[in-house]
C-alpha cells in the first residue's frame, strides 16, 4: 500500500493525529522533489549526450571529407601546373584542360572548399607554411611574397596550409 493511501486511510479511521499526517505529507513532498530533480538531471544529461553525439558525427564527416578533398587537391595542383605551362599556346587541348580546371574548382566551392588568399598578406603560421625567407626592401618583413602551393579552407576550417615565401629585411 502506498504512503498516500495509508495517510488517507489513517485519516478516515480517525486514528491519525495531525503531526503524523503532516510528517507523511512532508515525506511525500520530499520524495516528489527528489524525483523531479532526478528527472531534470537525466533530461539534461540526455540532451548533452545527443549534442555530443551530433558533434562527433559532424567531426567524422568532416574528417572523411577532408581526406577525400586533400587527395582531389593534388589533381587541382596538377591542373594548375599544366595550365601554367600551356598558357603560351592557344591549343584547344590546353583550353579544354582550363575548362575542366574551372569546373572542378566550382564543384569544390559548392561543397565549401575555397582557396586562401595569401600573397601580400602577413605571414600566419596557422594558415601558412614558410618555405623560404626572401630579402626584400620593397615589402615589409613578415609578408607573404610568393605562393608555391595554394592553401584551402573547408567551411572556414583550414584544410591545407599554403606553402609560401616570406619577406625579410634585406641586408
Amino acid at each position: 500500500m502506498k504512503m498516500k493511501d495509508k495517510a488517507i486511510e489513517t485519516m478516515e479511521d480517525g486514528r491519525g493525529d495531525s503531526d503524523t499526517l503532516e510528517a507523511k505529507i512532508a515525506e511525500v513532498e520530499q520524495t516528489l522533489e527528489t524525483t523531479r530533480d532526478q528527472l531534470l538531471r537525466r533530461t539534461a544529461e540526455l540532451e548533452n549526450m545527443r549534442r555530443r553525439h551530433q558533434q562527433e558525427r559532424e567531426q567524422l564527416v568532416f574528417e572523411a571529407n577532408k581526406r577525400l578533398i586533400l587527395d582531389l587537391l593534388g589533381i587541382v595542383d596538377d591542373l594548375e601546373r599544366t595550365i601554367e605551362h600551356a598558357s603560351e599556346s592557344k591549343d584547344p587541348m590546353a583550353q579544354g584542360i582550363e575548362l575542366i580546371y574551372k569546373s572542378f574548382l566550382k564543384t569544390l566551392e559548392r561543397y565549401g572548399v575555397r582557396p586562401m588568399q595569401t600573397v601580400g598578406e602577413p605571414f600566419d603560421p596557422m594558415k601558412h607554411d614558410a618555405l623560404l625567407e626572401e630579402p626584400r626592401n620593397d615589402i615589409a618583413p613578415g609578408m607573404v611574397t610568393r605562393e608555391i602551393q595554394r592553401g584551402y579552407l573547408l567551411n572556414e576550417n583550414i584544410l591545407r596550409h599554403a606553402k609560401v615565401f616570406v619577406s625579410k629585411t634585406a641586408e
